[in-house]
């Protein structure tokens, strides 16, 4: 399967699931709940899946870039996929229902759900899941989904800091499938309807990552060469 077929077929799953979710918030609450809004749903599962599958497939492929690419940039692509990982992990609390292990004692007091989960933290009072890992995460997402592709294409230095970074651009069918999403999203009417985008926003990250506009893996020049340290390359953005 060709890489735009591979991202066609990741944009598809993602519209499928969205059609899902209407239709059984349509049949009933208990439905939609069922499938999507509790806790080890079918589609949390599947968010996690497919998180992990995202961020090893961007670790194996960064690795196999050891001999081209500067020690930076594949320091990057580790870390990128590395989060991915960290992301599909929290989102099943690491196993914990599945393996059934206790909660540790720092989470169990500082943990808004109980869990063994860093994103829903309480530190200071202010919840992350509602201020770090919620509006200021979303508008960050959102840049890269939205913004970075209309600015990568109009600007020389934001595809140089692309390349310093070694950061898969998505295409510009990918920014518009995420903002028809987002202006979609909230016409569902289920308070865990996130739950349906994050689905979502992981196959579309696996889209973009197969398939991104700066031809990563496939062009000499989407990233920094080897030999290019750190300086040269932040000297190169100046």
């Amino acid at each position: 399967m060709s890489q735009s077929s591979f991202d066609r077929l990741c944009l598809l799953a993602g519209g499928l699931v969205l059609a899902a979710a209407f239709v059984a918030a349509a049949i009933s609450h208990d439905a939609f709940s069922t499938f999507f809004g509790r806790e080890d749903s079918p589609v949390e599962n599947l968010t996690a899946l497919v998180l992990f599958s995202a961020g090893a497939m961007l670790i194996v492929r960064t690795l196999a870039k050891r001999g081209e690419w500067a020690v930076h940039a594949v320091a990057l692509g580790v870390l990128y996929g590395a989060v991915y990982i960290w992301a599909g992990g929290e989102e099943i609390s690491w196993g914990q229902r599945l393996l059934g292990f206790e909660t540790p004692k720092f989470f169990a007091e500082n943990n808004d759900q109980g869990e063994f989960t860093i994103h829903n933290l309480v530190v200071g009072g202010v919840k992350l899941d509602e201020s770090l890992f919620g509006p200021i995460l979303s508008i960050v997402i959102l840049t890269y989904l939205v913004v970075l592709p209309l600015m990568w294409r109009r600007f020389a230095w934001v595809k140089r800091l692309a390349s310093t970074l070694s950061v898969p651009v998505p295409g510009r069918h990918h920014a518009l499938y995420a903002l028809a999403v987002t202006l979609i999203i909230p016409l569902l009417g289920e308070s865990r309807r996130w739950e349906v985008y994050e689905c979502i926003f992981a196959l579309l990250s696996m889209g973009i990552f197969v398939n991104p506009a700066n031809h990563l893996w496939y062009s000499p020049d989407a990233v920094g060469a080897k030999g290019e340290d750190t300086g040269q390359a932040v000297g190169a953005l100046l």
